[in-house]
């Protein structure tokens, strides 16, 4: 367990919590403290609150279905670092659930299962931890990186799941039997898209090694583009750079970042201009340009008016928006940039299968986003603009754009 634990002493759980098991525990085993995933404040700062006590005075709290209506707020799932959803606590069942409080209509609050007890729920999060350091029993995937590597961390998460009593009644959530999946969305995300940080391991002159092959697995042998190392441009001295486009190459079709097949090789930025290959939608570049012009090269782009272009001389990758006339960072190199567009594909998959987006979309952004952060250290690290503007963690984050 992690090394802070939230405890509540017997004598101020509240009557409500009448499941002795739940009792014992929250007053001796505690729940982790810390953690990306959750935060129990109302544990921590005083007695569990009963739902009806959440909604706004303008809110009537008899609409509440009953079941609801009965539960206790323990605390919080977390998205970008703040509180959402809330976990709820049954204190007759001591099952634990997840809810979007909708205050404007409370007859509509639904509730999604957790965890069948605080106990399972803080084995759950020691498990996630221990995934993310891969620590206890994910220590032996240290080192090991590859597809094998993430199904392994997939199934060992799966299987902590998997021990736990599901059966019986959730209330106004049902039978596990009338499920559409034996496990709740939030912790399938943990178990199938936070292994994706295993796929690659330190790259030499690249922060990434991509396994060999595993872009044309994903994506299909003839969706990947090879460079042909003689067309190249010299403005291109970058050799690791050189090295990946030629030997690994980069799919055609990265979803939401594509490669620019129809414009000659690689031109710089600046000849494009010369060349006003976006005619009057071209407006220039700044006086203060972090990168000249004419050391970035542009590989493809990602949407309208948005291209992915590369450091010459560093192999940084940046996306540089036209209308804005913004040079922005976007991957730390072209091996992190494949990396980005095999999990966001992978995601795609596993999301036809799992519907995670349907009840966890924001929970599934974090997640991709903390994956990414993982692994490329440019991707998801605040720019220092007053809008704080990153590329990836916008886009994932994106619901109503359904991107992921």
């Amino acid at each position: 367990m992690t090394a802070e634990v939230i405890t509540v002493p017997e004598g101020k759980l509240p009557p409500a919590i009448t499941d002795e098991h739940t009792r014992r525990w929250l007053s001796g085993g505690g729940l982790p403290g810390g953690g990306d995933l959750m935060r129990f404040r109302p544990l921590a700062e005083g007695p569990p609150v009963p739902v009806p006590r959440l909604l706004a005075d303008s809110a009537d709290p008899a609409q509440l279905d009953p079941h609801i209506s009965g539960l206790l707020a323990i605390g919080h799932l977390l998205v970008e670092g703040e509180e959402a959803d809330v976990v709820v606590l049954d204190g007759a069942t001591g099952r634990v659930s997840s809810m979007l409080l909708f205050e404007e209509d409370p007859g509509l609050l639904e509730v999604l299962p957790l965890a069948p007890s605080v106990e399972a729920l803080a084995r759950f999060l020691d498990a996630a931890a221990d995934l993310a350091g891969l620590r206890g029993r994910f220590a032996h995937l240290a080192g090991g990186y590859g597809t094998r590597a993430v199904a392994e961390a997939s199934a060992l998460y799966l299987s902590v799941l998997e021990a736990e009593d599901w059966d019986g009644g959730w209330g106004s959530a049902g039978d596990v039997a009338e499920w559409d999946h034996a496990l709740p969305a939030f912790w399938r995300t943990v178990a199938l898209i936070r292994p994706f940080a295993l796929l690659a391991g330190p790259g030499g002159g690249l922060r990434l090694d991509l396994p060999e092959g595993v872009l044309e697995e994903e994506f299909g042998a003839e969706e990947i583009v090879r460079f042909d190392p003689a067309e190249l441009p010299d403005t291109l001295v970058h050799e690791p750079t050189r090295r990946f486009l030629a030997r690994t190459g980069l799919p055609e079709d990265g979803l939401m970042f594509r490669l620019d097949t129809e414009a000659p090789t690689l031109p710089t930025l600046a000849r494009c201009r010369e060349e006003h290959e976006r005619g009057e939608a071209f407006y220039g570049f700044p006086e203060d340009m972090a990168v000249a012009p004419e050391r970035l090269l542009r590989l493809g782009y990602l949407v309208e008016d948005t291209d992915v272009v590369i450091d010459g001389d560093s192999g940084a990758i940046h996306a540089w928006n036209i209308p804005d006339a913004a040079l922005r960072p976007l991957n730390a190199d072209v091996s992190t940039l494949a990396f980005t567009a095999w999990a966001l594909h992978r995601e795609r998959a596993i999301d036809e299968e799992h519907k995670l987006t349907d009840d966890m979309y924001q929970p599934l952004a974090d997640t991709m986003t903390a994956v990414l952060a993982s692994v490329d250290p440019v991707a998801c690290r605040p720019t220092g603009e007053p809008d704080d503007w990153r590329y990836w963690p916008e886009v994932f984050h994106d619901e109503a754009g359904g991107v992921l």
